[in-house]
């Protein structure tokens, strides 16, 4: 008898032991650009917050389902996809799932994140080539970006309006719909290419900064804007 609950003893230790070493793990991260209070499931676990912001944990299914519910009202299903050992960033904006970043869990056998966007400034490993997307990576909060278009719309020029994302920009980053949302306030198509363009340069989702196309007014410049991203 003896025998047999040590021997259940050690099993247990060794698969405890397994679990705390098992790296295979993933971590989901999803940020609600738009304020209000929302439920999100990643298949059976569920995370309730009015900031926007939504962690979850030890994610082993690589095809976990993402459900997003605002009120009563179910506004996204969708599968997503997921690597082991990492942590896959998401945004939710203007009704479109994107995906912001992916970053390893570890670097060095140490545990490397911060609490959401990034790896830890006074991590003592060995460097690593930062990529453009982590340069400029400084997406602004919900509700940091609706005290900023506040103020951007009582702006009554295009000069003003440049001002104004010059230097949100210099510090944080916008999204594509963002991005869309305040180059439409734009008087002449002139200001609002340059503009476009500037910001393609840090916009957190260049993969759908195309949708920018549809809100110049004469084709010239509609036609000037996709051949430059075309080039990029």
């Amino acid at each position: 008898m003896k025998k047999t609950i040590f021997l259940g003893l050690a099993m247990l230790f060794a698969t405890l032991s397994f679990a705390q070493n098992n790296r295979s793990a993933a971590e989901v991260f999803l940020q609600i650009t738009k304020p209000g209070k929302y439920t999100v499931y990643l298949d059976d676990e569920v995370i309730g917050s009015a900031t926007g912001r939504f962690r979850f944990y030890d994610v082993y299914n690589s095809k976990p389902e993402l459900s997003i519910i605002q009120g009563d009202r179910l506004i996204l299903k969708e599968r997503i996809n997921v690597n082991a050992q990492e942590r896959l960033i998401l945004g939710f904006d203007n009704g479109r799932l994107n995906v912001i970043k992916q970053l390893s869990l570890f670097r060095n056998n140490q545990y490397a994140l911060d609490d959401f966007y990034d790896y830890t400034e006074n991590l003592n490993t060995a460097p690593i080539q930062p990529t453009l997307a982590d340069l400029n990576y400084r997406l602004l909060s919900p509700e940091a970006f609706q005290e900023f278009y506040t103020s951007y719309k009582k702006s009554s020029f295009d000069s003003e309006r440049v001002r104004l994302i010059n230097a949100v920009n210099k510090k944080a980053s916008f999204s594509s719909s963002q991005c869309k949302l305040i180059l439409k306030a734009f008087t002449f198509d002139t200001e609002r290419s340059k503009t476009a363009k500037s910001l393609y340069q840090t916009v957190v989702d260049p993969q759908n900064y195309f949708t920018i196309a549809e809100i110049f007014e004469f084709f010239n410049y509609k036609d000037d804007f996709l051949k430059y991203l075309e080039k990029q």
